[in-house]
């Protein structure tokens, strides 16, 4: 009987020596007060530290509704228990059915995710890279929680991932282009993350001098974006576009006037605009509608289906305004050139356009009979005289298509939208690499047949293979299928299983090193990743080349020769963007 209470006795001791290691390794202390998280687990088991709904900023509610994000008020001795997933930003989905105009989120949004490894005392000194994940979502929809981009694939490795949310639409971008609504409050909102990064991530394990920022669709063009910022300068050490760079036509800035008239027609549409009404006046009143009417207007400034995706875009600032402005010029900078760059598209980007189009004769119909009005809508030349714009549908139209218009044309329609909406990369490259003679810049094609394809969630349907969609590689660095409905029904096949950890691998070795390949030689696993330094452009072809391949990895030259030269002359022929990079002096090198 002894025996038997004594053997109890020490199980219940260790017991709760086990429940306390557990618990103090939840608990991190920041300035603002103490957080408590939970576990998760990684795709094969690992434990997962996970600090979920950490406030990164004050809400931006009421008097700070555009306005820059303001620091966070501490919650002191209280413990805050960050065990779920933050609410979104106010939002409402263009992507999905126009008709239902439902709006989610809320305005109190700002709160970001940190997941890490389990701290092990002989891991206790070591820090690990960090990555910091920019959703997408045209600058309009999306948020930061695990059932959107959770750790489970990203966590198999050593590395910290923060994830957050940022202010969306209207509420995120509107600007009067002066002191009284600046703009591009979204990535103002990513800076105060950033800024939260170097100040706190150490506490966590993380390494503050090895920031990798990522970003896919939007989140990749807004990776761009801080890239050209002197206000990001020194807070993130790599960067990951994927699908998406400022120089596509919806990410780049608004022309000069053009914010400002969207500014008061959405104050006209929500009784804000009389005559006489002041910019300050205005905004002051837009503070006080409620923010689900103030979503909701964007579907006032579409012209045919969600086009044009983005009317609230990104500003270039002027310097005169009272605080420091996110982005002043365009200019590659030394420091912009320093960062290395991994920056890709997948190879049918355009199916999120032409999928829905493909299974709907009512909305073929209508892009056949509207041609001529829908084309400069949906890729956004809209800004050009009436005889340059005829001029350009023509051209167009003979490139692509021909006399088979729809025919047997279908892929050539993804081409179209693929080549004049993510195409913009090229002329991102070609600037860089002008100017730049580091080995840093890598560039890659995602053209891989899974189980799953994003093309389902544009309208595509399951019945057809179309091609690698937009936003495909993501199921390969996030557990897409474990959480979202369209995508669970399709299971990882065992390629897929492996391309998973080859992506999350290469993603995690440029987040470690710089590079993709590190440390590579002939029996290496991956082949090596040839950094792209000039035209024709070195590049890693990721995936079994939608079906046709058994392997999934090949370095290749020249993406898409012929479409990128027809696009480039055409930028150089007409304005088809209301800026363009600079080029940097050279004595600033």
């Amino acid at each position: 009987m002894n025996f038997l209470a004594f053997f109890l006795f020490l199980f219940i001791c260790l017991l709760n020596y086990s429940n306390a290691r557990t618990s103090e390794s939840l608990k991190v202390r920041i300035d603002d007060g103490r957080i408590v998280g939970r576990w998760m687990t990684s795709l094969s088991g690992r434990d997962i530290r996970a600090f979920m709904g950490i406030p990164y900023a004050a809400p931006p509610i009421g008097d700070l509704r555009f306005k820059v994000p303001q620091k966070v008020k501490p919650w002191g001795k209280l413990n805050l228990l960050a065990h779920n997933e933050p609410p979104m930003c106010t939002q409402t989905n263009i992507f999905g059915d126009l008709t239902a105009r439902i709006v989610t989120g809320q305005e109190d949004c700002l709160y970001l995710n940190v997941y890490t490894p389990e701290i092990s005392d002989d891991k206790k000194a070591k820090k690990w890279p960090v990555l910091v994940w920019l959703h997408g979502g045209g600058w309009v929809v999306g948020h930061s929680g695990y059932t959107q981009y959770g750790p489970e694939y990203l966590l198999e490795h050593d590395i910290v991932l923060v994830t957050g949310n940022y202010r969306l639409g209207p509420l995120g971008f509107l600007s009067t282009e002066d002191e009284h609504a600046s703009g591009n409050f979204g990535f103002k909102d990513q800076l105060a993350m950033l800024e939260w990064v170097q100040m706190n991530i150490e506490k966590f394990g993380g390494d503050p001098n090895s920031v990798t920022i990522f970003g896919e669709s939007a989140g990749g063009a807004a990776v761009n974006y801080h890239m050209f910022s002197s206000m990001s300068r020194g807070l993130f050490h790599r960067a990951i576009s994927q699908s998406g760079t400022l120089l596509t036509p919806w990410a780049g800035p608004s022309a000069k006037g053009q914010a400002k008239m969207n500014a008061i027609r959405l104050a006209d549409k929500m009784n804000c605009s009389i005559s006489g009404t002041t910019m300050k006046e205005i905004v002051t009143c837009l503070r006080g509608v409620p923010a689900e009417n103030i979503t909701l207007a964007i579907y006032d400034f579409f012209e045919w289906d969600n086009d044009p995706i983005i009317t609230f875009q990104p500003v270039v600032e002027e310097s005169e305004l009272e605080e420091e402005p996110f982005i002043m010029d365009l200019r590659y900078k030394k420091f912009s050139l320093d960062i290395p760059w991994m920056v890709g598209i997948t190879s049918e980007e355009g199916l999120f356009k032409s999928a829905s189009i493909f299974n709907s004769q009512e909305k073929t119909n209508d892009l056949i009979k509207n041609w001529e009005k829908i084309l400069p809508a949906t890729l956004f030349y809209e800004h050009l005289h009436e005889d340059e714009i005829l001029e350009l549908n023509v051209k167009i139209y003979d490139f692509y298509f021909k006399e088979e218009f729809l025919g047997n044309s279908k892929g050539n329609l993804t081409n179209m939208w693929t080549d004049g909406l993510l195409g913009g990369m090229f002329d991102n490259l070609a600037y860089r690499l002008r100017n730049n003679n580091r080995d840093n810049t890598f560039v890659y094609l995602f053209t891989h047949k899974g189980a799953a394809s994003y093309s389902e969630l544009f309208k595509g349907g399951r019945e057809k293979f179309y091609g690698t969609c937009h936003a495909d590689d993501l199921i390969y660095l996030f557990p897409m299928q474990k959480y979202n409905l369209a995508l669970a029904n399709s299971k990882p096949t065992e390629e897929d299983k492996k391309l998973i950890q080859i992506m999350t691998k290469m993603w995690v070795n440029f987040a470690s090193t710089g590079t993709p390949t590190p440390e590579w030689t002939k029996d290496s696993e991956f082949p090596f990743w040839t950094p792209a330094s000039k035209f024709p452009l070195d590049y890693m072809q990721i995936g079994n080349e939608n079906g046709l391949s058994k392997k999934l990895l090949q370095m290749k030259k020249n993406l898409y020769p012929e479409r990128v030269r027809f696009w480039t002359e055409l930028r150089e022929k007409f304005a088809l963007h209301n800026w363009k990079l600079e080029t940097t002096e050279k004595d600033e090198l």
